[in-house]
C-alpha cells in the first residue's frame, strides 16, 4: 500500500513495481485520513509512506499506524533528509528509510528486505540504532537532535517558506504556540534572531547542509 500526497509519485511507483513479479500494489492513499480508514479493511504486507502528508506529519502517522496494527512493516519514501528523520522514524515504529533521490534498486531492495522482515536503514543510522537498542548512547549528529518532533515540524515548514499564520493552520494550533516553538528552537540551536533561524531552516531544509554538533 502506498501513502502519497503527490499523484505523479504513486503513479511513478505503480509504474516500477508493477515490474516485479512477486510484488502488487493493492491500494493507495493520499492522505493520512484515508490510509487509516483503508487500514480498517485491508492489512498489506507492507506500507510505503511520504513524511510530507497534506494533512499529517508522517512520524504521527507511524505512531497511529504501530499503536493499531503493530505487526504492520513501514518503508519511508521522502525527499527529507535521512540524517535527519531516520532515527525519529525508527523511534516511531518504521522498520526503513528510503530518500526519493535514491535509485530504483536501493527502493526494491529495501522493499524486499523489509518483507524479509529485516530493517533497512543507511549503515551510519543503523550503527546508531543498535547502539541504543544495546543500551549504548551514541553522540548526537548535529544540535537538530535536541529538537522534539513538533519542533521539528515547524523548523521544517520554516523552511520551506511557510509564515506563522500557516505553520499555525497546517497543524492546527494558534499563532502563540508557532512563536513559542520558533523561540524554543532558537534557543536549542543557540541562533541569535530570527533571520537565522530562517537562514538555518533553509540552508537545512531546501540546501541539504545539516548543522554540526
Amino acid at each position: 500500500m502506498l501513502v502519497d500526497d503527490h499523484p505523479i509519485i504513486l503513479d511513478g511507483l505503480r509504474t516500477l513495481l508493477s515490474s516485479e513479479a512477486t510484488l502488487s500494489i493493492d491500494h493507495s492513499a493520499s492522505s493520512a485520513i484515508e490510509a487509516m480508514e483503508i487500514l480498517k479493511t485491508v492489512q498489506p504486507d507492507l506500507l510505503i509512506i511520504d513524511l510530507s502528508l497534506g494533512d499529517s506529519d508522517g512520524c504521527y502517522l507511524i505512531q497511529n499506524i504501530r499503536q493499531h496494527y503493530p505487526k504492520l512493516r513501514i518503508l519511508v519514501y521522502s525527499m527529507s533528509e535521512e540524517r535527519i528523520f531516520a532515527e525519529r522514524v525508527a523511534n516511531a515504529g518504521a522498520q526503513g528509510y528510503v530518500m526519493k533521490s535514491s535509485s530504483p534498486s536501493v527502493l526494491k531492495e529495501a522493499i524486499y528486505t523489509l518483507l524479509d522482515g529485516q530493517l533497512f536503514f543507511s549503515d551510519h543510522i543503523m550503527q546508531r540504532i543498535l547502539s541504543k537498542e544495546n543500551g549504548r548512547s551514541s553522540p548526537p549528529q548535529s544540535t537538530l537532535e535536541n529538537l522534539s518532533n513538533r519542533e521539528i515540524d515547524v523548523f521544517k515548514l520554516i523552511g520551506e517558506g511557510l509564515d506563522t499564520i500557516h505553520i499555525g493552520q497546517k497543524f492546527d494550533i494558534s499563532k502563540n504556540t508557532v512563536d513559542t516553538h520558533r523561540i524554543n528552537i532558537k534557543k536549542k540551536l543557540g541562533l541569535a534572531n530570527g533571520k537565522a533561524l530562517d537562514r538555518m531552516a533553509y540552508e537545512i531544509f531546501m540546501q541539504g547542509k545539516l548543522p554540526e554538533k
